[in-house]
């Protein structure tokens, strides 16, 4: 995936990470976000184009259940 740059990359954080984040006084969350982003861009630059790039797998499941009567 790719993010625009460290803002994109904070906001996408600040939205899928909610069930994690969440768990944080709110006074907390933008302080935690901004560790995570400086953390990760250390170890994964923004490219020359200012670009933010994570890894990502999408995973998707189609499930059914069958009813028996008997």
């Amino acid at each position: 995936m790719q993010l625009p740059d460290k803002v994109g990359l904070a906001g996408w954080i600040r939205t899928t990470w909610l069930p994690y984040t969440e768990q944080l006084p709110n006074k907390l969350r933008d302080m935690f976000i901004a560790v995570i982003v400086d953390t990760y861009l250390e170890k994964h630059p923004l490219d020359t184009a200012g670009t933010a790039h994570v890894a990502m797998v999408r995973l998707e499941a189609e499930a059914s259940k069958t009813f028996t009567t008997g």
